[in-house]
């Protein structure tokens, strides 16, 4: 590769030009994604010829695409040298923005050729475009035609939020209800110490909002639901969401094609909404589940949810049990073993607990530099983590020909599994019986995956012990086991999740002709049409409904293409001249059929039974079982031909 000049003292940078903070951020950059924005930026073709190296992480299950070590520091060099030379602000924009050469760039990533789906989810992912999943108007109507329109969203969590800046940039009123207090959803319930995301923050955001100063790689709670109120303010959405307002019940009126909305606000007084479409952005992580164990009303000591932690409650001297060890329950699990006298922990099910490279560090402010001041980094870094997220997606599907030769899953995910089984191994290297107790029964990603916050260390203190055998009872003072072991405790943490079948509880939504989802869904649990709409339910939107979980990637992604595919739907209907658009049940049987072949394909069903992935009879119905570039595919534009405009 050529490098010339070599020194620094041979270039003559740009006046304006920061020598200092360059070289800085550079320092701390993926020399392979230096090597995309520069190949994007010239095209040189011997930044095309240079080597990558896979790179394991997360125990193996995931692997990233590095630069060659010995081309780290003559890649940083070169970098050096064009940004002193050339200023970002006069880049050519309309070449930058050139799909083919986006395209290239992508598959000199490491991965290779790309199909059009997955280059069109990628583009996406990067964030090239300032709204990439903008909805526009095909032929703006009259704005006195657009204002007698309305949109309640329910729920102002990040799937409605997502809604609501969507409504915003196309210009159709609309009004959030929120039964809490403060925007956030989900990440304004779950409350606890230690409470993060377990996916990059780089990826775990919008892709509308461009290079939001993040703290942490991984970041906490408190710091995701800031995000979020952020991105409320800045896209003009705060102001037009109802606080503690709780939606009692949606009847649709035929007689003028539209939803009537019952609402309970703060004072306990009855509200009334009329609403041309509902989006119910309710989501599946909010109603907390309470576990179903015998005496556990008489329990006279503290009982706290995951979703309700009193931060004034002192831990020293108690004793505590922890029931769950989930996400939730793993993830808080080490704080409780640091802070109380004793720690009981009741494990129903082992879970995969795998380690996280980074998983508590920090972003470093040479990192953010560069992305403020050079956005191009933040494009190809987000792509970098979309395509490091993707590859999830290869560990959850059988291989038949691996499987003639005797595999379990796929090679991919048999290796895997001998990685991290050797990995608790070594952790617990002296403690067999916990080796036992905590070595999963069935294969990675089966379930979801948890990372490790401290779970191994933690079970190796002598304050805390691991319980195994089923919950019989609780008394006024203890749990008390199958086996008739009673330990006695101060407070019991219940870190069971949320009742994720409950879609839109406690809502009651009657659709035409007195059609209810209790009646759909009673033959054998949740069902849906791309996840979101339903026959009898017409103007109406699901998001995280049934099957909509992408397999891999980023939840804010999928929200945006939620939101994109109900608009253009609403869209399609208003420039139709109609005032109603419903899903055909011939295409709602028609879409579940495919759904239900493409689940044989997939791991879930065959391993994961009693997980919130599965109903109780052992159906998937919350992940969508196609690739995430097939499925958001699907998404993009609606199959008009599936719905009923009147």
């Amino acid at each position: 590769m050529n490098t010339r000049p070599t020194k620094i003292d041979d270039v003559s940078p740009r006046p304006d030009a920061d020598v200092d903070a360059i070289k800085s951020a550079l320092a701390v950059a993926d020399p392979n994604v230096l090597r995309l924005v520069l190949y994007h930026l010239t095209g040189d073709p011997d930044l095309a010829s240079l080597p990558v190296e896979v790179t394991p992480v997360w125990a193996g299950a995931l692997s990233t695409y590095s630069l060659a070590t010995e081309h780290h520091e003559a890649m940083r060099q070169r970098a050096l040298e064009y940004f002193l030379a050339h200023d970002p602000d006069n880049f050519d924009e309309a070449a930058l923005m050139d799909s083919a050469r986006i395209r290239r760039t992508m598959e000199l990533f490491g991965h290779g050729p790309l199909t059009e789906d997955e280059f069109l989810l990628g583009y996406e992912e990067a964030g090239f475009e300032p709204f990439p999943r903008e909805v526009r108007w095909n032929k703006q109507p009259p704005q006195s035609q657009v204002d007698q329109l309305h949109v309640a969203v329910i729920g102002a969590g990040i799937s409605g939020i997502s809604a609501a800046v969507h409504l915003e940039q196309l210009g159709l009123p609309y009004t959030v209800i929120e039964r809490q207090g403060d925007i956030g959803g989900t990440w304004n319930l779950n409350n606890y110490p230690e409470a993060r995301v377990d996916s990059s923050s780089l990826i775990y955001q919008y892709k509308f909002e461009k290079r939001y100063p993040w703290t942490e790689f991984f970041a906490a709670a408190a710091e995701t639901k800031a995000y979020l109120k952020h991105c409320a303010e800045k896209f003009n959405i705060a102001g037009k969401v109802r606080f503690n307002t709780e939606l009692r019940s949606a009847i649709w009126n035929e007689a003028v094609s539209q939803w009537d909305l019952t609402l309970i606000g703060d004072d306990g007084r009855e509200q009334q909404l009329r609403a041309n479409f509902v989006i119910a952005a309710s989501g599946l992580f909010s109603t907390p589940k309470l576990p179903d164990i015998p005496g556990i009303g008489s329990f006279e000591g503290t009982i706290r949810h995951t979703t309700n932690w009193d931060p004034d409650y002192q831990l020293g001297g108690r004793r505590a049990a922890l029931i769950g060890t989930g996400a939730s329950g793993a993830q808080l699990m080490p704080y409780l073993a640091r802070h109380a006298e004793h720690l009981d922990v009741f494990q129903r099910t082992a879970n995969w607990v795998l380690p996280m490279e980074g998983y508590r560090d920090k972003i470093p402010a040479q990192m953010q530099w560069l992305f403020d001041h050079y956005p191009l980094f933040w494009y190809w870094h987000s792509y970098a983590m979309h395509y490091l997220n993707a590859q999830l997606e290869g560990l959850q599907e059988f291989d038949p020909e691996w499987l003639e030769k005797g595999g379990v899953i796929n090679q991919r995910n048999d290796e895997l599994h001998k990685n991290v089984a050797a990995f608790i191994e070594q952790r617990l290297a002296d403690r067999p019986d916990l080796v036992k107790k905590v070595m999963p029964r069935y294969p990675p990603l089966a379930r979801r995956p948890t990372v490790d916050n401290g779970w191994y260390d933690a079970l190796l203190r002598d304050n805390v012990e691991l319980v195994t055998d089923p919950i019989d009872h609780i008394t006024r003072d203890a749990i008390v086991a199958k086996d008739g072991t009673t330990y006695p405790c101060d407070l019991i943490v219940c870190a069971v999740g949320f009742s994720t079948m409950s879609y839109m509880w406690p809502v009651e939504y009657v659709g035409r002709d007195g059609a209810t989802f209790a009646a759909l869904w009673r033959p054998d649990g949740p069902r849906a049409y791309m996840g979101m709409t339903a026959p009898g339910f017409p103007n109406f939107f699901m998001f995280y409904g049934p099957n909509a979980q992408a397999r891999a990637g980023s939840f804010y992604s999928a929200s945006e293409c939620w939101s994109r595919y109900a608009l253009k739907l609403m869209v399609h209907t208003i420039e139709s001249g109609g005032s109603s658009v419903e899903c055909r049940p011939q295409a709602f049987a028609d879409y579940n059929d495919r759904l239900a072949e493409a689940n044989k394909q997939v791991i879930w069903e065959a391993f994961g039974k009693g997980f919130y992935y599965l109903t109780e009879q052992g159906r998937s119905v919350t992940n969508a079982p196609w690739r995430g570039s097939t499925y958001f595919a699907m998404l993009r534009d609606p199959d008009f031909d599936a719905y009923t405009v009147r």
